[in-house]
């Protein structure tokens, strides 16, 4: 089974996916890797909104990969 975008997150900096909404910094470093994240295909459009918004504390829709990957871009490295 494969493990789900914020498991990947999670692991990626070695926490716990509810630590990740809970510490800003932690919050805005996994939407900056989540910006970043190659192969954003792999994980269907529903999953990502869910992560984003689960993240983000309020809800969002991505209708394309391209939309995604513009909401996002706020949060890449050196941004925020």
């Amino acid at each position: 089974m494969k493990n789900g975008l914020l498991d990947e997150i999670a692991r990626k900096n070695k926490r716990y996916i509810s630590d990740l909404r809970l510490f800003p910094e932690l919050k805005w470093r996994a939407l900056a890797q989540l910006h970043d994240l190659k192969g954003k295909e792999q994980y269907p459009l529903a999953e990502w909104s869910e992560a984003v918004s689960y993240l983000l504390g309020c809800t969002v829709h991505f209708e394309s990969y391209g939309q995604l990957t513009a909401s996002l871009k706020p949060f890449a490295k050196g941004m925020h």
